[in-house]
């Protein structure tokens, strides 16, 4: 059931009035069948009816961990035998299903084995990237003392499952969840409405046409030229960013109207001046899990300059496994490592300055720098293997030649290899027409120029939210904004839904 369609407002409806108009008591039970149903519709729906074996799976994996954690409680002298059985059972359980056919594709790649074709790739549950997370957190606060008091089922059954979270997070924490007291106000329900409306304006009409103007740039880099395949790292990284910074206004708008609040996962990263300050405004909750989950226990930066170096290199090395089983989701987070590792030594041991603070003109220039970082990450993430009836080009293959042809693919670059072979340009000229050795461009820039200046908006709400507040409370404008974008997405929301990028993760 996708956010952006016209059945899941359905369901939310449908679930907000028999949520509000229940008795207090029952309605954590309402929000754990709900979340049932929504977690079962998408097996329901990919497979038929056998596909509720992946809510029996999904919630044997919550009873699993539930148990550990009384285990826990009850014998805290065992507990480190306790956390260890979680996490080989949990990353065992996330290795099979998303690693299995990768490992054996490395396994090929070293000469060790055959090569397993894509068609054996296991299924992937929906989500299980996000809740192997939330789940290890809770075990591993539980084992830090940093929870004290066991929950009871229906308490922990609800922070995993809560629908609007579950697909893609945020990754929550505890203490982002419990202790809450659910609430209808009316900060709740001005805040969940925009939300709601902020994030189909960012998917439907951002993140969705802005893919359909890049996509011919990942399937075919060789024929654009080096700006081109930049401007196509720039559209994947507002597409991107649209895309989950709407599923995130989406899920946390639902939350509000439910009462609930869960945390921002964005915070105007396209402003950040720093590789440093874009994890601080990027994908947030994931950022500090990986900081207190892998990167403090690996021991952070109080160790020696080159372990910390080496810490970063490897915690975001496995953010980017987390991704996806390729070796591009590795490079890249890997790069961002390496790139925290860099300003690191700047400005620890070089002593050195890498954010300006004064000059405004290189503060702006610093954040377009940093842009295009982010850009050129882009397309090492959004690489993907191509078939065409001739050949197959493995992700690896697309991603270098999109990173080698940001710098080298000059606009007479085809004419230039075609001479090179002897070939007679100026007869071809006069049969083909002169734009025959023309590299492509990618279509709509006027189309693409709106999309910036649209996420450039978002940015600016996000990093100033005080100018916003003030029409917060506009009925007026809420309802014609709301009605206008739901008038004008109601065919696409009724038909052509597009699934979220971080769906696959």
């Amino acid at each position: 059931m996708l956010f952006n369609s016209i059945l899941f407002f359905i369901f939310l409806s449908i679930v907000f009035v028999l949520y509000w108009s229940s008795p207090e008591r029952y309605r954590k039970l309402i929000l754990i069948i709900s979340s049932l149903i929504f977690y079962a519709n998408w097996g329901i729906t990919e497979e038929g009816w056998i596909g509720i074996r992946w809510s029996f799976h999904f919630v044997s994996i919550i009873l699993f961990s539930h148990g550990i954690h009384l285990l826990i409680f009850r014998y805290p002298n065992k507990k480190k035998l306790f956390l260890i059985v979680e996490i080989i059972a949990l990353v065992l359980n996330l290795s099979f299903f998303k690693y299995f056919h990768f490992f054996l594709n490395i396994l090929a790649d070293l000469g060790i084995s055959q090569k397993i074709f894509e068609e054996r790739e296991v299924f992937l549950p929906l989500a299980i990237s996000f809740y192997t997370f939330q789940i290890l957190a809770y075990t591993i606060d539980i084992y830090r003392g940093v929870i004290t008091e066991k929950k009871s089922f229906m308490d922990y059954f609800l922070f995993i499952l809560f629908f609007p979270q579950l697909i893609a997070g945020p990754i929550m924490r505890f203490k982002d969840f419990f202790n809450q007291r659910p609430s209808l106000n009316r900060d709740y329900i001005y805040s969940g409405l925009w939300l709601l409306i902020s994030g189909l304006i960012k998917k439907v009409l951002i993140a969705d046409p802005m893919g359909n103007i890049i996509n011919p740039v990942f399937r075919s880099p060789e024929v654009y030229s080096f700006d081109q395949i930049l401007l196509a790292g720039a559209g994947f990284s507002i597409q991107v960013y649209c895309d989950f910074s709407g599923y995130t206004d989406l899920a946390r708008g639902s939350a509000y109207l439910l009462g609930y609040q869960i945390p921002e996962n964005f915070s105007a990263p396209f402003f950040s001046s720093s590789a440093r300050e874009v994890w601080q405004r990027w994908h947030i909750t994931l950022a500090t899990w990986l900081r207190d989950y892998i990167y403090i226990p690996l021991g952070g930066n109080r160790v020696s300059e080159l372990r910390t170096y080496i810490n970063q290199v490897l915690t975001f090395s496995l953010g980017g496994l987390w991704h996806g089983a390729d070796y591009t989701y590795i490079s890249w987070g890997t790069m961002w490592g390496v790139l925290l590792s860099v300003e690191r030594f700047f400005e620890k041991v070089l002593k050195l300055k890498t954010v300006p603070t004064k000059n405004l003109f290189l503060i702006i220039l610093k954040i377009l720098f940093i842009f295009y970082l982010f850009s050129l990450g882009a397309l090492m993430f959004r690489s993907q293997s191509v078939s065409y009836p001739e050949k197959q080009f493995h992700s690896v293959e697309i991603m270098l030649q999109l990173l080698k042809g940001s710098y080298g693919n000059f606009h007479d670059k085809v004419e230039k290899e075609f001479l090179e072979n002897q070939g007679d340009g100026e007869f071809v000229k006069s049969v083909m027409g002169k734009e025959f050795f023309t590299t492509k461009q990618i279509d709509y820039l006027d189309t693409f120029t709106f999309y910036v200046l649209m996420t450039l908006f978002f940015h600016w709400i996000q990093y100033k939210p005080e100018h916003f507040a003030r029409w917060k409370y506009n009925f007026f404008l809420l309802f014609v904004v709301g009605s206008l974008t739901f008038g004008i997405l109601l065919p696409t929301l009724s038909t052509t839904s597009q699934q979220f990028i971080y769906f696959v993760f």
